[in-house]
């Protein structure tokens, strides 16, 4: 008795491949070989299903029970080989982007080291620069022109430190050594100061050079503060003046009969605001009154728009200004004394205190100069006071007359104004307004 197949894979009727589906009904287009399977259409359609013995349809079953099986282990197999090979390939390009990482790492590092030694080497080289250049400045300090800063003749109340290594020198500069318990006091010296960036144990240093003999240094927390208004004056080509005082004196050491010397030196240094000021000396010819007490500048007040642009963050300013001549509009008919900053009225002096500096300004009139005098502006932006620190006529040294006194033009200072050209003799014979500030 024959009966119809299951569905099922059967041996290949067309014998093209090694099976084909059997669907219970016709034979399809899906083929096997090997266990892979494809696709083949039966070129002359669905042909009659071939009847079977029970026999022969257990044994086609088993036959194709065998082949699925094999066929799922060939994929099995196929779908490990391929993740093996997806997982062997992941870790292929792991291992490369870590190989490439490093290299670049490593490169990177390469770079910075070399740029690390560049910068290194740019450094040393211009460290050693500025030492080339600062022990050319100062060397070439020692031969430049003067330039007194303001103070330098008042009293000398700021000590040097380390007279004791630098007593011959100190001897030198006195021009003999003291005789046993014999004291010797030298008031009417100059002392230069000399930026010492190049010392080994504070580059902040300032030496203290007197007639050529090197006395000391600026006690370290001075020198810290006033150095770099120093070394701005050195670089402009000037060597900064000031007066000093050398005391020295010759005792008998108590444990033997030897001498032992000992020393002081001061300086009349001013503060480091007080070194340069702000603005730049007039153009026309002019002498600067050495410095003096103080007198208050009446009448700043009314003059705040000219004062506020010479205020400074500390609230101090050193400036130079002009004292002009002027014919009192109230109260008397005396001359009194008006105070400019690079050309403008900023205030005047009272009657009483003009006749202190008029026969000086009388005097360089008659020369052809103008009088310059040292002013502190002190205030904001909302209010400002003035005092001029000049010598008075009658306290002014014979030798003060024999040269004008000027101030070296400074890389850094205030313009005087748009043009930076205006010359204030222009304006001294105009007629001036009523003063309303008297």
């Amino acid at each position: 008795m024959h009966s119809t197949p299951p569905a099922n894979w059967y041996p290949d009727p067309t014998g093209r491949h090694q099976f084909r589906y059997w669907d219970g009904d016709i034979w399809t287009e899906h083929a096997a070989d090997n266990g892979a399977q494809t696709l083949d259409p039966l070129e002359s359609g669905p042909k009659p299903a071939v009847r079977l013995t029970p026999r022969e349809a257990r044994k086609q079953e088993k036959v194709a029970r065998t082949e699925q099986i094999r066929a799922e282990k060939t994929a099995q197999k196929e779908l490990a080989r391929i993740e093996r090979e997806r997982a062997a390939a992941e870790r292929a390009a792991r291992e490369q982007a870590a190989r490439e990482q490093a290299r670049a790492e490593q490169d990177a590092r390469e770079q910075e080291r070399l740029l690390d030694e560049a910068r290194k080497r740019a450094a040393q080289e211009a460290a050693e620069r500025e030492l080339r250049e600062a022990r050319e400045l100062e060397v070439r300090a020692l031969t430049l022109p003067p330039y007194f800063l303001p103070g330098y003749n008042s009293y000398a109340n700021t000590e040097v430190a380390g007279e004791f290594a630098h007593m011959d020198a100190i001897h030198r500069a006195l021009g003999r050594v003291p005789r046993r318990d014999e004291e010797i006091v030298e008031e009417a010296l100059l002392a230069q100061l000399i930026p010492e960036p190049t010392n080994q144990f504070d580059r902040n240093a300032v030496k203290v050079v007197i007639t050529g003999q090197h006395v000391g240094y600026l006690e370290k927390q001075v020198a810290a503060i006033v150095q770099p208004m120093i070394r701005r004056i050195v670089e402009a080509g000037y060597v900064p003046v000031v007066g000093a005082r050398i005391w020295a004196v010759a005792r008998s050491d108590f444990n033997s009969r030897a001498l032992k010397h000992h020393a002081n030196v001061r300086l009349a240094l001013t503060d480091a605001q007080r070194m340069v000021p702000l603005n730049d000396p007039v153009f026309e010819e002019y002498s600067v009154l050495p410095w003096g007490s103080s007198l208050q500048v009446t009448g700043e007040e009314h003059h705040h728009d000219v004062l506020s642009n010479y205020a400074t963050p500390d609230g101090e300013a050193l400036v130079l200004g002009t004292l002009i001549p002027l014919q009192a509009a109230r109260k008397s008919s005396k001359e009194v004394v008006e105070v400019r900053i690079d050309g403008e009225r900023i205030g005047q002096l009272t009657p009483s205190s003009s006749q202190h500096f008029l026969p000086t300004i009388w005097h360089l009139d008659s020369l052809g100069m103008t009088t310059a005098a040292w002013l502190i502006v002190k205030g904001n932006l909302l209010a400002s006071q003035v005092t001029i620190h000049a010598t008075r006529a009658h306290e002014l040294q014979a030798d003060w007359f024999e040269t004008p006194h000027t101030v070296p033009r400074l890389p850094g200072s205030r313009k005087r104004s748009a043009d930076g050209a205006r010359n204030d003799a222009k304006h001294r014979d105009q007629l001036h307004e009523p003063m309303w500030d008297d």
